[in-house]
């Protein structure tokens, strides 16, 4: 079966929006580390937001896929990442290592929270099952990155 429900188009919207608010968020810091080790974070960044951009092409694809190419408007997508950016920067510091950790931890409850309502609904097909599944295991690598900088 395929989404196709109004909420589950919320659900993936939204988490649509957090992939892109971290990508933003990720490779702006890559400009801004500073200090020392500079190079490390800033290739520490690359990484991250890199990583995300193909998940964010992905989940945008599934999104036009179950519910047209409406649910991946440009104005209503940058104002939903906005909001979320806006909230990342109001959960953490000025640093941006410890930034990028809160807002790993924030993909990874948004992608819990996605996968078990979709699943509890019964719309969760083989390919979305398997991207999100993915997806958390890519942020899990991404939070071990992060927590090892921070030593």
């Amino acid at each position: 079966m395929e989404p196709s429900s109004p909420n589950t188009q919320r659900l993936l919207t939204q988490l649509l929006a957090i992939l892109r608010a971290a990508h933003w968020s990720h490779w702006t810091a890559h400009w801004q580390v500073k200090g020392v080790p500079q190079y490390g974070d800033h290739l520490l960044f690359e990484r991250l937001y890199t990583g995300i951009s193909e998940e964010i092409d992905g989940l945008a694809e599934k999104c036009v896929s179950y519910f047209g190419p409406e649910s991946v408007d440009a104005l209503n997508s940058i104002a939903n990442s906005a909001r979320v950016i806006s909230a990342y920067y109001g959960m953490s510091g000025a640093d941006p290592i410890e930034r990028a950790l809160v807002i790993e931890q924030q993909i990874q409850n948004a992608l819990a929270l996605t996968y078990t309502r979709i699943k509890d609904s019964g719309e969760m097909s083989l390919g979305l099952d398997d991207f999100l599944m993915a997806t958390a295991n890519a942020h899990e690598v991404n939070l071990y990155l992060l927590r090892q900088r921070l030593r």
